[in-house]
């Protein structure tokens, strides 16, 4: 209770102060400010996950109490929410998202991935979405707008298992077939839903809904993923290999990652799909391959040094097999993730900030929203039908329920297009975080019963 009252002095009241302070007031100075209390504020995350939570729900309960300060005009927060350059790093903070889940899903991880997962992944995907264009659509929101029923329906398919792996680990049963069989569907899960999420954008972004719509985005999908995953992985190498000539320093390596990862944002921005499409592929197309040659941390040399000059068996294996293969398979994530520690806070804050709590506070919103995380639990829950008895069916199921961060990317989507109003979107966020939050505690109490 201290913690959130001190909080909301330091949001409602530091920014008061600072006008008080600063005569003129200008926007660059009200955005450093407010900048540095979202990012530093964002750190309640670690609080709420130590808590038992998602990491996630911090960040979005931040956002919304932003939300209640810009309703009553205290201090520069009505202004912030909706200032451009706030959306900016949002979005940049979507993209880089996007860019380390795809960099996480291997593509050459597809082959090896059995016909449980494929099955498993294409159900989780079917029933949701048309729960959600069908059900959630015309019996919840009473919406005959295809667009929104569509999104509706994109938004349900979304996975993210970030958080039954984390559960998984700390049950010690990753290497359980029924985790192995969740962790395999949602490479495959991803890859469907963004793809339907880029055919649902460009629809919306047409305009129109008619044959040659239809065609043209369809056309527009396919080629972007065939240059993406087949041309592109070919060419890829080879510029890389080029580019690092001039240096293989670390700075160069995050350098062509970042400038990889906002070229193909763009050029799916270009051809009429959403940026975090192109984030998302890019991650896919590149490989710790292609830099295993350019130059280590200083540790990584130390290591291999010691690994050299050890005359232990034990020790040289648990260097070389574990420590610096693990680093190889991980480097680029590394590389990238201390600029997500900084922009991806600022995107799931800013969705927080979209929800006006004050508005949509009301007993419509939190029903539609209970009716929402009803279906999207049910829709992911049985895409474990189908496979054999020997498996754990209730672990595969409630392992795909989250939608996390994915979900909450589709979901603010949908706002920016102006697909989803404040109303609807506020009840896909509490699905969003209802999905999240009952995950643990059911895939603890499935494990503890041994249910099957």
């Amino acid at each position: 209770m201290f913690l959130w009252r001190y909080l909301f002095i330091l949001l409602g009241v530091m920014p008061i102060a600072a006008f008080a302070q600063s005569s003129n007031g200008t926007e660059q100075s009200y955005i450093l400010l407010g900048l540095a209390l979202i990012i530093g504020g964002a750190c309640l995350s670690w609080v709420v996950q130590k808590v038992g939570f998602p990491s996630v729900l911090g960040e979005l309960s931040l956002g919304m109490l932003i939300a209640v300060l810009g309703h009553y005009q205290l201090g520069f927060w009505s202004d912030l929410i909706s200032n451009q350059s706030i959306q900016l790093l949002a979005e940049i903070g979507s993209i880089l998202l996007l860019f380390e889940i795809g960099l996480e899903s291997k593509l050459g991880e597809l082959v090896s991935i059995g016909r449980h997962g494929v099955v498993t992944a294409i159900i989780g995907i079917i029933l949701p979405f048309t729960l959600g264009t069908w059900l959630v659509a015309e019996y919840i929101f009473g919406s005959q707008d295809i667009k929104l029923n569509l999104f509706l329906g994109a938004t349900l398919a979304a996975t993210s298992t970030g958080i039954s792996v984390r559960v998984f680990k700390d049950l010690g049963i990753l290497r359980n077939p029924a985790c192995q069989i969740v962790l395999a569907a949602s490479i495959i899960d991803d890859i469907l839903g963004l793809i339907i999420l880029a055919f649902v954008s460009g629809l919306v972004i047409a305009g129109k809904m008619d044959f040659i719509s239809v065609g043209h985005i369809l056309l527009n999908v396919s080629i972007f993923f065939v240059l993406a995953l087949v041309v592109a992985r070919k060419v890829t190498p080879r510029i890389i290999g080029w580019i690092l000539k001039i240096s293989d320093e670390e700075a160069m390596v995050v350098g062509i990652l970042i400038s990889f990862c906002l070229l193909w944002a763009w050029f799916a921005q270009a051809i009429g799909l959403a940026a975090i499409i192109g984030a998302f592929v890019a991650g896919l197309i590149l490989d710790e391959v292609i830099f295993r040659n350019t130059k280590q941390p200083f540790w990584h040399s130390n290591l291999v040094k010691i690994s050299n000059n050890s005359e232990n068996e034990y020790t040289k294996h648990v260097i070389q097999e574990q420590i610096l293969a693990e680093h190889q398979h991980n480097r680029l994530i590394e590389l990238v993730k201390p600029l997500n520690y900084v922009f991806v806070p600022i995107f799931f804050v800013y969705a927080g900030m979209q929800v006006d709590l004050v508005q949509v506070a009301n007993w419509q919103t939190l029903q539609a929203g209970f009716w929402l995380s009803l279906v999207a639990i049910a829709g992911k829950a049985g895409c474990g039908i189908f496979l054999p008895k020997t498996v754990n069916r209730w672990i595969v199921g409630f392992g795909m329920v989250p939608r996390g961060e994915i979900g909450l990317i589709f979901a603010l989507t949908g706002r920016q297009l102006g697909v989803f109003n404040e109303s609807i979107f506020a009840a896909v966020l509490l699905m969003v975080v209802v999905t999240s939050v009952i995950t643990p505690f059911a895939l603890q109490f499935i494990v503890k019963r041994g249910l099957r």
